[in-house]
């Protein structure tokens, strides 16, 4: 058994998550409690600690060998999936955005279209741009509170684009796909000749009744060009150490991006990774299935609390991993009359939420904008953590909620 509810105090360490310069460039108030950035307060698992332990009491890091570790990648896999996985379809990248970044490098051109599902993890966007690519913005639908696939505007949205980029789970709304929502993106895809990403870093942490299928799983019977990123970073809470694994539908696609990695001579991860992520992937199924069921109870608390001390704010999607999108389009009016008096604690426009929960209840969040400028009537929340934390956040932010009014 885990203890997911004792908090692990991370300030005053290398986190960034509570860098006090940090939460003052996100909300404007460096002593706001940090509920931002994608990893979690929460202790990560027995054998990754142990693995941890050991290295670092053995006291040499030198060069690495890991034959291990793809093996126990795949048969995890097959655990959490039931996907059977060819190990010859595998490579390890530094990283998952590493490895996105150098797939689009690989496999499209200056010029070509990208599209992005909206709102996004602001890095696809600027991964896009920066190696000049055209991005195709497709806003997902929404409605009484959830995000989801218009798949008649995505058909007609979706017919310039030479990459699909997914994010499934769909981070920040928490939406988790259908297999046949995946298999309409990939017929179409393979219909066009349209290669397809799916960054699928929160599948792993679906929760507790809820299932995922991973991208490259539905394909097997479509035959899309397709590469499924994953990795054990959020899954196991070891972000700080990069590491993620592609999974490609095209050998031949495969044996070209190797060929470019052999190029940047990046081709085997680092000592302390392969050690964690072996042992993250053999020995910690049974953290994986506690810690995905105090996700969904903390999910289901702050949804049970914002119907009723909160109604202010909505609680989208949220079935997976252990960030949530708040809808706060009922108090952004509000807001902006509190910023015309109040302008000393606020910064620009864009991140009026974020510098209104900041400075008025203590509690750092994501702009909405950060994940599209549409979305500056949402926050994203972080409840990777205990629900002592959780709740100590939502009645603050209900303190600050009530004094607008």
């Amino acid at each position: 058994m885990y203890d997911f509810e004792k908090h692990i105090d991370r300030s005053n360490t290398s986190s960034i998550k509570w860098s006090k310069e940090a939460i003052k460039g996100i909300c404007g108030n460096e002593e706001a409690l940090p509920f931002w950035v994608a990893d979690m307060d929460l202790p990560t698992s027995k054998a990754i600690h142990n693995a941890m332990m050991k290295s670092a009491i053995f006291g040499v890091a030198g060069y690495s060998d890991h034959p291990l570790l793809q093996s126990s990648f795949i048969s995890f896999a097959k655990r959490r999936h039931d996907w059977k996985i060819d190990s010859e379809s595998v490579t390890y990248v530094q990283g998952m955005l590493h490895g996105i970044a150098l797939a689009m490098q690989t496999f499209t051109e200056k010029n070509d279209g990208v599209l992005i599902m909206y709102p996004t993890y602001a890095p696809f966007e600027m991964m896009a741009k920066n190696n000049e690519r055209k991005v195709i913005e497709y806003d997902l639908g929404y409605k009484d509170g959830l995000f989801y696939l218009d798949r008649e505007r995505y058909k007609e949205e979706s017919k310039d684009a030479k990459l699909i980029m997914l994010c499934s789970p769909h981070n920040p709304s928490g939406l988790v796909f259908s297999t046949e929502e995946l298999a309409f993106i990939l017929s179409l895809a393979k219909e066009r000749d349209q290669l397809v990403f799916s960054d699928e870093i929160h599948a792993d942490l679906t929760h507790t009744g809820i299932e995922h299928t991973p991208l490259g799983k539905v394909n097997e019977k479509i035959g899309a060009k397709v590469i499924t990123f994953m990795a054990p970073s959020k899954t196991f809470n070891i972000a700080g150490e990069h590491f993620a694994e592609a999974i490609f539908s095209d050998k031949n696609m495969l044996a070209t991006f190797k060929r470019e990695q052999d190029k940047l001579y990046v081709n085997a991860p680092g000592f302390f990774i392969g050690e964690m992520a072996e042992s993250a992937y053999s020995d910690s199924d049974e953290e994986n299935r506690e810690l995905c069921e105090h996700l969904r109870k903390n999910a289901s608390f702050i949804r049970n609390y914002l119907e009723t001390e909160l109604p202010e704010i909505k609680l989208v999607n949220a079935n997976a991993s252990f960030i949530a999108f708040l809808d706060c389009s009922s108090i952004v009016e509000k807001v902006r009359e509190d910023k015309k008096s109040n302008p000393e604690l606020y910064d620009k426009e864009n991140n009026l939420l974020a510098h209104f929960f900041g400075s008025r209840a203590g509690i750092c969040m994501n702009d909405g904008t950060w994940f599209g400028a549409k979305y500056s009537s949402f926050v994203r929340f972080n409840y990777g953590t205990s629900q002592e934390m959780v709740k100590l956040a939502l009645d603050k932010m209900k303190m600050a909620v009530r004094a607008l009014y």
